[in-house]
């Protein structure tokens, strides 16, 4: 991650995904950088092999790179959504423990 993670509580707004290419002689890399309309961003990144630059198996490469980018980035989204699901429930659990607590003094 990050560190600029968008919240998930505002689900408003455009996002967008942009996909960059870097091509070696025999590696292509792509990074997959998803922007949320608040400064938040989440990366992604894939690595494949590929053929000479001008053949069939640089291109094909490259879509393996993308799809192992995109791929990476939907594991960074996930495991926000898992993180920020504890946190909520957490925080449901301590104000519930809290009211019966509160609940309890009260009856005595």
């Amino acid at each position: 991650m990050t560190g600029t993670e968008p919240t998930m509580t505002d689900n408003t707004g455009k996002w967008t995904i942009d996909v960059s290419l870097q091509h070696g002689p025999y590696r292509v890399r792509a990074e997959a950088l998803l922007r949320h309309r608040d400064g938040g961003e989440f990366v992604g990144v894939g690595l494949a092999h590929a053929g000479l630059r001008d053949s069939s198996v640089s291109q094909v490469g490259a879509y393996l790179a993308v799809a192992r980018a995109l791929s990476d980035l939907t594991a960074e989204l996930l495991e926000t959504v898992a993180s920020d699901v504890d946190a909520e429930v957490s925080r449901a659990v301590e104000i519930t423990e809290v009211d019966g607590i509160l609940a309890a003094q009260s009856a005595n």
